[in-house]
């Protein structure tokens, strides 16, 4: 049995959890091979969102079941990629409190009251 041309017919039934593309021109490739069993990663062709699969294939049936990853995998992969705050951020924010005397509540009251300043101002 050529497990890629299996899992390529498989992939036609499919559709992507994110972008809802089929996929039938996702890739598939095999990461490893267990007895009757294959490890497989699908990368949507589309968003390029990808997952694991434990394909069990036996002489009287065939079934593909996901492997069971953190499911916070893709949010911790977002957030490696792009910091939470910048540099800049973080500076700016320095210098606003080097020179601020004065409790929360006060800070962000009159954060509230320079927007609202701006805010009529472009109105006007």
């Amino acid at each position: 049995m050529n497990i890629l041309r299996f899992l390529r017919e498989q992939a036609k039934g499919y559709d992507c959890n994110v972008c809802g593309q089929n996929h039938s021109r996702s890739e598939i490739r095999v990461l490893g091979r267990l007895e009757t069993a294959w490890i497989v990663r699908v990368t949507c062709a589309k968003c390029q969102t990808a997952f694991k699969l434990l394909v069990v294939v036996d002489d009287d049936h065939a079934a593909v079941s996901p492997v069971h990853e953190d499911p916070l995998a893709p949010v911790r992969e977002l957030r490696r990629r792009r910091p939470a705050v910048s540099l800049d951020e973080v500076l700016d924010a320095h210098e606003l409190l080097r020179g601020f005397d004065g409790d929360v509540r006060s800070l962000f009251r009159a954060r509230r009251e320079r927007l609202a300043e701006a805010e009529s101002d472009t109105i006007s």
